[in-house]
């Protein structure tokens, strides 16, 4: 249908100007925090000691496994309908999971490092599976250290799914029992647990600590239907992280930080498009961290491969100025390209040398000649083309113009999820033969899209290289070959 004014009734202009007046505005504003990364006062007692250099150390890093049991349902209307609009190939979860594991193993790492969203949502029984699978490293004697993500904990979404189409509601878990199934990954052995959340310390290795951190708002889920997406730090851990930063401090010990929720934008627009997939107040918390000269944060959540910076200059508050901090977004296991971290700290130079592989084949398809690195793509680019035609369409976009911009949406999303998006083309969104409400989606979404290809840094970052690097203790980094493991 041609949204032209002059073809339509008055009434229908009225419903039509109303549809777009609401569409722009919901598309173009943002519900996070306008604080910079110089407007919080640290009186942090670091500010004049050079960071600790790291030891000696190996471990890797997993972020958003969802792991689903099978059992739970993979046929009827309600699974057929979710995984419509999803961008996760849970069916393939555990075999995915098991293959990591085997690599792991035979990588002997110092620890593994898991940064939230075990579970698809926080089914119990997903919960011991997935802790068990980590049992099996931990008799290897390589440890293991989780945190939850917003999937996690007390999830209304935990569910069978019937063959009959409906789902009926299955055990999820509260916080202490979450920290109760991961006792043998980081709560039990942990120096210091924070007593208002799941957030902890632990000493993986002498001279090193995971400041594990939880961000989920999982306390917001009663009465819901889904869990609270968005992140943040609790006040009164705030102070709990201060003081334990500066023990570490003093001790000279090296500290490496970790939560799901990423504390950057890691893409231009970010903010404005998806505000809950940054931690809210995001430059507090950073700013706290580089004080005490914390360089690397480890996260997840958006499922991407990013990794970003940010360098306090000499107009920030004397405590930052001339200090860093590193935000390292590992992608998700159950999303294309279904990637994971390798993470090399060198007490030798004080470097961090990352490398980053990916599961693209699984026995199961092997056997049956079947490739699960294209059929997952594939299913990854239905899932989010899915999502943008349905959105297009509760706004009366035209199906002729949902059919040119869901796949440059869905490119764009598949290039950043990969990470290093380079874009080669002529149009990124073309409005070319839009009808008005398509150009308004152009328009909205056209900074978010140039933002996913890395046209333009977000304000007050760095982009970085996303996948194989190494950065030296003055924050400078350069491009690695790529390699799988250490």
């Amino acid at each position: 249908m041609n949204y032209s004014i002059a073809r339509i009734s008055s009434g229908r202009v009225r419903s039509f100007l109303s549809s777009l007046i609401s569409f722009v505005l919901l598309l173009s504003l943002g519900a996070c925090s306008t604080a910079g990364p110089n407007s919080f006062i640290i009186s942090s007692t670091a500010a004049d000691l050079p960071p600790p250099r790291y030891p000696d150390t190996r471990f890797m890093v997993l972020s958003d496994t969802h792991l689903y049991d099978t059992s739970l349902g993979t046929i009827g209307e309600a699974w057929d309908a979710y995984m419509a609009e999803d961008r996760k190939l849970l069916p393939d979860s555990a075999e995915t999971l098991s293959v990591v594991m085997d690599r792991i193993k035979s990588a002997r790492p110092d620890f593994v490092l898991i940064t939230g969203d075990l579970t698809k949502d926080g089914e119990k029984q997903c919960h011991e599976q997935f802790a068990a699978a980590l049992g099996e490293l931990n008799k290897e004697g390589i440890k293991t250290y989780v945190l939850p993500g917003n999937h996690d904990i007390n999830n209304p979404a935990a569910a069978r799914f019937l063959p009959s189409g409906g789902t009926e509601s299955i055990p999820t878990v509260n916080p202490e029992e979450f920290a109760r199934i991961y006792s043998a990954s980081g709560y039990g052995e942990a120096l210091y647990r924070d007593p208002s959340s799941l957030s902890y310390v632990a000493e993986p290795t002498p001279g090193l600590w995971i400041l594990a951190l939880d961000s989920a708002k999982y306390e917001n889920n009663a009465g819901k239907k889904w869990s609270e997406t968005s992140g943040a730090i609790r006040e009164s851990t705030y102070q709990w992280i201060e003081a334990r930063l500066a023990e570490a401090s003093q001790k000279g010990i090296a500290v490496i930080a970790a939560e799901h929720h990423p504390i950057m934008e890691h893409i231009d627009g970010m903010k404005d498009k998806y505000p809950d997939y940054i931690l809210d107040d995001n430059w507090r918390l950073a700013s706290l961290l580089a004080s005490y000269n914390v360089r690397l944060l480890f996260s997840g959540h958006f499922h991407a491969s990013s990794i970003v910076m940010h360098r306090w200059k000499e107009d920030a508050p004397a405590q930052l100025r001339g200090k860093y901090i590193v935000d390292i977004e590992t992608g998700s296991l159950v999303t294309w390209p279904c990637s994971y971290r390798s993470v090399s700290l060198s007490s030798q130079d004080d470097t961090v040398t990352i490398s980053t592989a990916r599961v693209d084949q699984l026995s199961s398809y092997a056997a049956e000649g079947r490739s699960f690195d294209v059929e997952g793509k594939k299913v990854i680019e239905r899932g989010i083309g899915n999502i943008a035609s349905a959105t297009m369409k509760r706004y009366h976009v035209a199906q002729r113009d949902i059919d040119v911009v869901t796949p440059e949406i869905v490119a764009a999303m598949m290039a950043h999820y990969a990470g290093n998006a380079h874009f080669e083309g002529e149009d990124m969104l073309s409005t070319k033969g839009l009808g008005l409400m398509g150009r308004a989606v152009v328009a909205s979404y056209n900074k978010f899209v140039h933002g996913l290809w890395k046209v333009k840094a977000p304000p007050n970052v760095e982009l970085m290289e996303d996948n194989n690097l190494t950065i030296r203790a003055d924050g400078s980094w350069m491009t690695i070959p790529s390699v799988e493991g250490f």
